[in-house]
Order: structure tokens, then C-alpha cells, then sequence
């Protein structure tokens, strides 16, 4: 009577002449010959004491003239001519793998892998090296789930393998039994990439989140994210090293192990967002702007910390990381700017950190604008409702430019012999500097040069996240209003 894996690996074999490598005892070959459903098999192992409990077992079940017992390490002693069906169970994955690549006779015959642990490196194999993986099955036997995998090497062109197919291959999620395997191998990453968080591989921990949550996704179950996975994944995004000193960013509100499944984005997190938040059902509110800056005094729901706190709502605020990040605000701005001035970088505009990083660009223009013609591209390229500017009269060569509020910057940008600088939050005092040095000036909105963000995280976050809602907030609108 065979175990429910030796069960799955027997109802497998479809020929007549089975080679069992790693045969151990040999219940399966057994089994197989005293069925009748092979005439023929061959009981390979590595070492003497196992061939030996399975010469018992053959010559107990009568069979042994049937079989023949070889001495081998994996198939490299053994001719497999004639032989339709070759097993290969009870190891690694990365083992099986390594029995299949050094042998040259597999073409063709009907394999059945059985992997203990690693089973994703032989799928991954099995991809690489020309076999075509026609089933793979699953069973629970106790507390242990067990995967039995049927290939046969055709040495078609290497297929693509999808992160997801790595893991659970060719898994018929019809089957109970499959997706119980599959939620278990889901779980595994799931905590593995948890762990890595912990230990600060914010990159690795975030692809094991998202390839766990998807693969839950395909057996039909709920994505499992937590407030902590959330921000794991907004470090990769906007490095925490980067952070500035004095700045606050990461999570400012809420509890890391609170469950999410919807996400509001917003430059800055009002009291109106966070009651859109609620309105809404997210459990998350993503913003540039910290939601709590500077200290606070006494406590009441005019402050969105506090009101956010009441509704369970877990705030999560990168500030100077995202203005510094690859792929970040300033970057942003550089690649909106670029196609039109035909722009090329040449420096960090105000260096914070010893590798050179900080805030804004320092670029050359091959397009060069009059400061009249660059304050309406501006306009148009930031949507600004007002934009300010100095008109310097002066053909624009060389630019800076900084996100947000970066007015009071503007003698960095005459120091760098600038002819234009483009920040927002311009003072009066800063517009008569300006005038004096010659400089072109342009005060595009705090708002506008940094909510440009926004669309950029929620892209982020679609790519990376399968089974969240993420919502852009119909409340992240420019705080100012005009008349004209």
C-alpha cells in the first residue's frame, strides 16, 4: 500500500518499463510490478544500504526477477534503453535538476519529479533546458504537502517563466488539494519576504510580498497586505537612506500590522482626505507632505494626525526621500522638461548627502527659450492656475530647477551661473534678488511641481500589487484659490 506522494508519482507512469532513481525501499517499484501495470523496472540508488532494503521488499513481493538493482548516482550508470518512464523522488529540487542536466538519454521519456523542498528551482530548470511540463499534482498527507511534477524533455525553445509558474508550474487550481499546496507555498514566501523587511532588504522582501499576494490571487483567495508591506514597498520606491536630517517620513500615523486593502494617494493628507479616506473604506493614506511636521501641542480632530488616528487610518508620508529618489519628483520634473529644451543633466542642484544626492537638477538646455516662451511651457507643462515669473530678457543656456518650496535656493542657482532657476514658493525679497542678478525666475506653485508625484505612485503601485484599490484623492487639489 503506498503513501499518498508515492501514490501520485505511481498514477504517472504511463509505460511498462519504469526506472526509479533514488528507489530507497522500493515500495513504488513494487507496487508498479505487482500491479501489473509494469512488465520491467530498474531500482537505482546512490548507496548500498538502501538498494538492499528495496532487494527485500522485491524479493518479498515477490517481483525481484522482474527488476533489476543498480548502484548509481542518479542516472550516469544507467542505460535507459527501452525504458518509457523514469522517477525521480524523495530529494531536492536542485538535485533532481542536477540528475536531469547530466544526462544525455532523457529525451522523450515520460518523467516524473517528485521534489521535497525547492520545487520552483526545478520548475525554473525544467523551463530553461527544453522539457515541457505536461501536469503537476499535489497532495496533503498529515501536516505535509507534497508535489509531483510530469515533464517530458522535447527540447522545444526555452519558455517564458513567469515568477508565479516558478512556484506553482503547471498546478490545476481546480483541485482542493493544488490550491492548498499553492496557498502553503504562498505563505512560505509571504514570510520570508517579511523577514527580509525586517532585516532591511526592502527590494527582495517587496518582490516575495507581491509574487506571495499574487499567487493567493490565482487560487482564488484575498490579497494579504499589511500597513508594514505598504511601506516597504515606498522605500524601494523612495530609499529611507536618503532621508534628510530633521525631516520626518515613513509611518507617521497607524499600526504596521494593520490589514489594507484599498490606498489614498495625496500630496498632502488633510482632514478632508482623511474623511475621504474613511468615506472610501482605505485603510491608508500615501502622501509627499508629512502629516505631522512640526510639534504638536494638544490633540483634537481640527489636526488630520489625530482625526486619522480615530478612523484607524494609517498615514504613510515620504517626504525628502522622494524628492531625492531615482525616479522621484525631480526626476519627474527633468523628464517633463526634457523633451522640449532638449535637457542634459550636469549636477545635483543642492547636494545633501556625501554621495552627491539632494534636491533639484542643475541642466544644460540645447533648446534654447526665450524666458517668455519657457514661462508658458511651464504653465502648460505643470497646469499651473497662476505662474510668476521674471523676465530676464536673456536667452535661457542653462538652467536649475528644485521641486516644492525651494525660493529661498535661488543663490545656489546664481552661484551655478544659472540663466533660469524654476522652483515654487518665491518670497518678494527673492524677486528683487532675481532682478538684480539677471536671473530668470519662475514660481510654478508649491502644489503644482510636487503633486506631479501622485499619478507617478499610484503607476508604481498598480505595476507592483495585485489585488489592492488604489484611489487618487478627489480632495488633492491645489489649497489656493484665485481670482483673475
Amino acid at each position: 500500500m503506498l503513501d499518498k506522494r508515492l501514490k501520485l508519482c505511481y498514477d504517472m507512469v504511463k509505460g511498462n518499463f519504469v526506472c526509479d532513481v533514488g528507489t530507497d525501499h522500493a515500495y513504488l517499484v513494487s507496487e508498479l510490478l505487482t500491479s501489473g501495470k509494469c512488465f520491467r523496472a530498474i531500482a537505482a540508488d546512490i548507496n548500498e544500504k538502501p538498494l538492499k532494503a528495496a532487494e527485500k521488499t522485491l524479493r518479498s513481493s515477490g517481483v525481484i526477477s522482474k527488476a533489476e538493482l543498480i548502484l548509481s548516482d542518479g542516472l550516469k550508470n544507467i542505460s535507459l534503453e527501452n525504458v518509457t518512464d523514469i522517477v525521480i523522488a524523495g530529494m531536492g529540487g536542485e538535485l533532481i535538476a542536477k540528475i536531469l542536466s547530466e544526462c544525455d538519454e532523457p529525451d522523450g521519456k515520460n518523467l516524473i519529479l517528485q521534489p521535497m523542498t525547492r520545487s520552483e528551482k526545478l520548475i525554473k530548470f525544467l523551463y530553461e533546458n527544453g522539457f515541457e511540463i505536461i501536469s503537476q499534482k499535489a497532495v496533503s498527507d498529515g501536516k505535509f504537502f507534497y508535489t509531483a511534477i510530469n515533464a517530458v524533455k522535447t527540447n522545444a525553445p526555452r519558455q517564458n517563466l513567469t515568477p508565479v509558474s516558478e512556484y506553482i508550474g503547471g498546478l490545476d487550481l481546480s483541485d482542493e488539494e493544488a490550491v492548498r499546496f499553492a496557498v502553503m507555498k504562498a505563505e512560505s514566501i509571504l514570510n520570508s519576504g517579511r523577514a527580509l523587511s525586517s532585516s532591511g532588504h526592502s527590494e527582495e522582501a517587496a518582490k516575495k510580498i507581491a509574487l506571495a499576494n499574487e499567487i493567493i490571487l490565482k487560487t482564488g483567495g484575498k490579497a494579504v497586505y499589511t500597513v508594514k508591506d505598504i511601506l516597504t514597498f515606498m522605500d524601494v520606491i523612495a530609499p529611507m537612506k536618503n532621508l534628510h536630517k530633521g525631516d520626518n517620513s515613513g509611518l507617521i500615523v497607524g499600526d504596521e500590522n494593520a490589514p489594507v486593502t484599498k490606498i489614498l494617494f495625496s500630496l498632502d493628507i488633510t482632514c478632508e482626505a482623511v474623511r475621504e479616506a474613511a468615506e472610501k473604506g482605505a485603510e491608508v493614506i500615501i502622501s509627499h507632505h508629512p502629516v505631522i511636521y512640526h510639534p504638536l501641542y494638544n490633540l483634537n480632530e481640527k489636526d488630520p494626525a489625530c482625526l486619522a488616528l480615530k478612523n484607524n487610518i494609517s498615514c504613510i508620508c515620504f517626504h525628502s526621500p522622494l524628492d531625492m529618489a531615482d525616479g522621484g519628483i525631480n526626476d519627474i520634473i527633468f523628464d517633463m522638461l526634457a523633451p522640449d529644451l532638449k535637457l542634459k543633466k550636469i549636477s545635483w542642484f543642492e547636494p545633501i548627502h556625501p554621495d552627491g544626492r539632494g534636491y533639484g537638477f542643475i541642466c544644460s538646455a540645447k533648446n534654447e527659450l526665450m524666458p517668455e516662451e519657457l514661462a508658458k511651457l511651464l504653465k502648460e507643462i505643470f497646469k499651473c492656475t497662476v505662474l510668476r515669473f521674471t523676465n530676464s530678457g536673456k536667452p535661457i543656456k542653462k538652467l536649475a530647477f528644485c521641486s516644492g518650496g525651494g525660493g529661498s535656493d535661488l543663490p545656489l542657482a546664481i552661484e551655478n551661473n544659472a540663466d533660469a532657476y524654476i522652483t515654487g514658493d518665491v518670497k518678494h525679497d527673492t524677486w528683487i534678488t532675481a532682478r538684480n542678478s539677471g536671473i530668470a525666475l519662475y514660481d510654478c506653485g508649491h502644489f503644482h511641481t510636487e503633486d506631479i508625484v501622485i499619478p507617478y505612485l499610484i503607476k508604481r503601485f498598480s505595476e507592483e500589487f495585485s489585488g489592492l484599490e488604489f484611489i487618487h484623492a478627489a480632495s488633492d487639489k491645489d489649497p489656493v484659490d484665485y481670482i483673475f
